[in-house]
């Protein structure tokens, strides 16, 4: 299973896609956590879409949507994954946000994707085993759980692989 998941912006939209290896992952309940066996991540690929502030936003949207439609041709992912926002400081900002969402929202229908949104307190959780955890240490479990060396991540890119890695860790949703 081929997962990709969209950190949407309005100037830099990061995405990541990781793949499980096992599909028939047999699930468990411990400690009330649902814990999957033998099921193995493997990094894909990881970017960032990256927009012109000063363009204006249907200029800066088509540009994402190019972008977004062309990794989602190369990569034929089965799953989407986004974070489900709740809170922005500006009103401006989260409908300029509520736009780029609807772009992945639309992509991800004409190429019949099912989506699945988290909130970031899940998908900290999944990650880290805390909710409230830093960003910082999300990028570093999510290097470790992917096997990726490299120092420099952006974390843009790093959330959206984070939500691919919640996604799996959710296991019954995969069902």
């Amino acid at each position: 299973m081929r997962i990709i998941g969209v950190d949407p912006g309005t100037v830099c939209c990061g995405y990541g896609i990781v793949e499980s290896g096992n599909l028939n992952s047999k699930f468990k309940i411990q400690d009330s956590k649902l814990l999957t066996h033998n099921s193995k991540l493997s990094y894909v690929a990881s970017g960032e879409v990256r927009m012109n502030q000063k363009s204006p936003l249907p200029e800066r949207l088509k540009i994402l949507h190019d972008s977004l439609k062309a990794i989602i041709e190369q990569y034929n992912p089965s799953h989407l994954c986004i974070e489900n926002i709740f809170y922005h400081k500006s009103i401006r900002s989260a409908l300029a946000l509520g736009s780029t969402r609807g772009v992945v929202l639309l992509l991800a229908a004409q190429n019949g994707l099912p989506v699945f949104e988290y909130n970031s307190t899940s998908l900290k959780m999944a990650l880290t085993g805390y909710g409230r955890a830093e960003k910082s240490q999300v990028q570093q479990m999510v290097k470790i759980l992917l096997g990726i060396n490299s120092a420099k991540m952006s974390e843009d890119s790093t959330d959206a692989l984070a939500l691919c890695i919640c996604h799996i860790h959710s296991g019954a949703r995969l069902l």
